[in-house]
C-alpha cells in the first residue's frame, strides 16, 4: 500500500483519533468507579451519567478514527 503523503498525514491523524478515544474510555472507567461505589444515591446517579456520557464520547472519536483510517486504506488501494 502505497500512501501519499496527504494520506499518510491523514492516517496518522486518524490514528491518534482512535488512540484518544481509547485513553477516554479508560479515563471513563477510573473517573467515574469512586462515585459508582459511592453508597449515596445522587453519587451512584452522577458516576452512571458522566459514564454514559464519557462511554458515548469515547466510543464516537475511536469509529471516527477506525473510519478514517479504512477510508484512507482503501482509496490507497483503489489508487495503487
Amino acid at each position: 500500500m502505497e500512501l501519499s503523503p496527504e494520506e499518510y498525514g491523514a492516517y496518522w491523524r486518524a490514528s491518534i483519533r482512535v488512540a484518544g478515544g481509547v485513553l477516554i474510555l479508560f479515563l471513563a472507567v477510573r473517573l467515574t468507579s469512586p462515585l459508582l461505589a459511592h453508597p449515596n444515591p445522587g453519587a451512584i446517579g452522577l458516576g452512571v451519567f458522566l459514564l454514559a456520557a464519557l462511554v458515548f464520547a469515547g466510543c464516537f472519536a475511536t469509529m471516527l478514527g477506525v473510519a478514517r483510517v479504512v477510508r484512507t486504506a482503501v482509496d490507497a488501494e483503489m489508487r495503487g
